[in-house]
């Protein structure tokens, strides 16, 4: 299971950290699950974290590790479960920026999310080196780096899916917040209600604190974003709104911003198609690779299959039952290409790849 993809490029190739399901497997967690050989593996014991996987030919292949590269803590704000990464550098170090859902105050605070970093010293070795040796771990920092805003009426009382842009004079953090009935109530609590999604931005100091946030949502149509800086403009790249079940009909959109807080008017530049096979149910999560010529994309691809999710087939490969039970939604990392034009921002001709089973 591979979703929530963030791209950091760099000479060496590009690095994939995705979320995935690691099980207990003796005295280590892994990503492999083999149906046949139940005994090698506690499913029960399974933790939600981040994964790794490298490649040399811009995505097409991917050399994967099998460890989680970060674990969640044994309490606190990330004790439950780790997801949506976004990784940077600063310096020798290489930081990962992540959506962490744990307890309060000694108490299990159901899906309600705030953003964690942990940190990785690289010195002279490469980021392949450092994080295909499984006995290397990103260190947590104890406090988040973004906290949810739990005053009623803020349209931040969740905070999740970071993205970093690292600016001359500034660190800002783009994130997606959630506004909702019951400000300080888990999210399944009786009565509680969405109110609202939108993207938001906080300004950090080189030490990683909070100097400002946003009142309000900054681009209310965004959700699950990426935000790129090139060619003297901000660029965001977001997931769609839906009304539908988990993300059903989910599409890709881009806008474009001089200063990162006014954007230009959302336009979709990838949706799911039914006659494609792996993302027919709905897309999401874009992050991209921009180099002089291209865009190359990457994105959580949900695939949902006309069949029950459980028994579990031969494969191993586990679903979310969706649609009464009817079908079972899978996930996996899709690609697309779009070869830019004249104009730095202006992309054409999208290609889109199906992964390999």
């Amino acid at each position: 299971m591979a979703f929530d993809p963030n791209v950091y490029v760099d000479d060496e190739g590009y690095h994939l950290f995705y979320t995935s399901i690691f099980c207990r497997q003796a005295y280590e967690y892994s990503f492999s699950w083999d149906p046949g050989d139940p005994d090698a593996c506690n499913i029960v014991a399974s933790v939600g974290s981040i994964a790794y996987a490298f490649s040399s030919d811009r995505g097409l292949t991917w050399v994967y590790r099998k460890s989680p590269v970060v674990l969640p803590a044994r309490a606190g704000f990330d004790s439950s479960k780790i997801e949506t990464a976004h990784v940077f550098r600063l310096g020798d170090t290489l930081y990962l920026a992540y959506s962490a859902d744990g307890d309060r105050n000694g108490e299990d605070f159901s899906s309600r999310y705030q953003i964690g970093v942990a940190r990785l010293v690289l010195g002279p070795e490469s980021v392949r080196e450092v994080l295909m040796d499984e006995s290397r771990h990103f260190q947590r920092r104890a406090t988040p780096l973004l906290s949810a805003d739990l005053r009623p009426g803020r349209f931040d009382n969740n905070v999740q899916e970071p993205s970093i842009v690292i600016r001359p004079d500034s660190i800002e953090l783009y994130y997606v917040g959630l506004g909702l009935a019951m400000s300080e109530a888990p999210i399944n609590a009786p009565g509680q209600r969405l109110l609202s999604v939108g993207l938001g931005r906080a300004i950090l100091d080189r030490d990683l604190n909070v100097v400002t946030r946003s009142p309000s949502a900054i681009a209310p149509w965004a959700n699950i974003a990426e935000v790129k800086y090139f060619n003297g403009s901000y660029h965001l790249f977001a997931t769609s709104h839906s009304e539908g079940e988990f993300h059903a009909d989910t599409a890709i959109t881009y806008s474009r911003s001089t200063d990162g807080t006014a954007w230009s008017p959302p336009q979709v530049i990838l949706s799911n198609d039914s006659s494609t096979r792996f993302d027919n149910w709905g897309l999401m999560a874009p992050t991209v690779a921009i180099s002089a010529r291209e865009v190359i994309m990457f994105y959580t691809a949900y695939e949902a299959r006309p069949h029950k999710c459980f028994p579990i087939a031969p494969s191993g490969r586990f679903g979310k039952p969706v649609a009464g039970d009817t079908k079972c939604l899978f996930a996996t990392v899709g690609r697309a290409v779009s070869f830019r034009g004249k104009q730095g921002g202006e992309t054409r001709s999208t290609d889109r790849t199906e992964p390999p089973d």
